[in-house]
């Protein structure tokens, strides 16, 4: 379960950029006329840099996300009003089932066998769309005439506030059980910013200013997604070596820095398999990252973390350390043994110490923690050696 602050943290982002343009949108009298007439274009050039930048990263699922829209967009600007109308009702049940979906779906690569069957699955999509919008079915219609709600909605059809609901709800839960907040958070935000867009359409500029809004979260997703690979370990979601390296070209006149290893963790490994290994390894991550006293957990290699002090004098930084020890020899882990399940304790050792006049860069004071770590590994593990 995700923790509340990580929650707020990642959601600030995409409700920010949201309630600037509802401001944009409650304001029209008072911003000129141009921006809103460049609006679409401003739309169409930013999908297709998502579109050209996705494929680069292999960040896919935003093609499928985006393409919908721009295919909306062009419906929208060039349709007879009646075909309008159809897709309109078709698009607000689409899409937000299409956002889960992709959302939920692993990156295969586009032109792998998973990615050609996502393009097929979306070229059959909107075909269907395309045949219901110029041969209309009179048993869709009646399906989609079903009043499940006492008030009404109006012009979303009832059917599609229950999808809404029901993706809404979904999106919810991943937002709060899920690890990949970044893309969570944006995508509930991108759902309701489709619905008010949807629900506003005859209000102008809105639906534009709400596709705008749409594509402008993506790529924001896409330059944080960028920096996350860039800087963060993938297995336990901690700043890795690279934003360690940068955070200590930041440092200041007084800091103090502990380096922490698991112990015996390649006995571990070799008597439960490295996939329990990876598990023990997020587990130690999510202990260590939840450090206090303005301490600052990153993963610096294999089982080796660093926990970074700004300003903080060693003793008051071995209390912490030695609180997360104690903490993290305390939280039994399960593992499957022998079609057995088995309770087991992980220990960490941790060497700590403060930067002097003597230290040429904080290497030198890594190092110094380094040699206290192996006093605490020589002493007996489990324990936090000031160094």
């Amino acid at each position: 379960m995700n923790s509340l602050k990580q929650i707020v943290l990642n959601l600030a982002i995409p409700l920010g950029m949201a309630f600037i343009f509802l401001f944009l949108l409650l304001k029209q009298t008072q911003i000129p006329e141009l921006f809103y007439l460049l609006t679409p274009y401003i739309f169409y050039a930013i999908s297709f840099l998502i579109i050209g930048v996705s494929w680069r990263f292999n960040r896919n699922r935003f093609i499928f996300i985006i393409t919908p829209l721009i295919l909306l967009s062009i419906g929208f600007d060039y349709m007879s009003a009646a075909h309008k109308n159809i897709l309109f009702t078709y698009g607000s049940i689409l899409f937000p089932l299409q956002l889960l979906i992709f959302s939920a779906l692993k990156e295969r690569g586009l032109f792998s066998i998973w990615g050609i069957l996502k393009i097929l699955f979306v070229a059959l999509e909107i075909a269907f769309v395309l045949y219901l919008i110029y041969f209309p079915q009179n048993y869709f219609k009646e399906l989609l005439d079903l009043k499940l709600f006492a008030k009404s909605f109006y012009p979303l059809k009832d059917v599609t506030i229950g999808i809404g609901i029901f993706v809404t709800f979904v999106l919810s839960a991943m937002v709060i059980f899920n690890r990949y907040l970044i893309y969570n958070t944006s995508f509930l935000v991108i759902l309701l910013s489709f619905y008010t867009g949807m629900f506003y359409i005859k209000t102008p500029n809105a639906i534009d200013l709400a596709f705008l809004l749409i594509a402008t979260i993506i790529f924001v997703v896409l330059i944080r997604e960028s920096y996350r690979l860039a800087f963060y370990d993938e297995l336990t979601q901690l700043p890795g070596r690279r934003a360690l390296v940068e955070d200590m070209a930041k440092l200041g006149m007084k800091y103090s820095l502990a380096m922490v290893d698991i112990d015996f963790f390649k006995k571990f490994n070799d008597t439960y398999g490295h996939d329990t290994g990876d598990e023990v390894l997020k587990m130690v991550a999510s202990k260590l990252e939840s450090v206090s006293g303005g301490g600052k957990a990153y993963r610096y290699g294999g089982e080796e973390f660093v926990l970074l002090f700004p300003s903080v004098d060693v003793d008051v930084a071995f209390g912490h350390t030695d609180l997360l020890r104690n903490i993290i020899s305390k939280s039994g882990f399960t593992v499957r043994n022998k079609q057995k399940n088995k309770k087991i304790f992980i220990n960490i050792s941790a060497g700590i110490v403060q930067n002097t006049q003597k230290d040429k860069d904080p290497f030198a004071v890594m190092k110094r923690a380094d040699n206290a770590l192996y006093k605490a590994k020589k002493a007996g593990r489990n324990k936090v050696i000031q160094g």
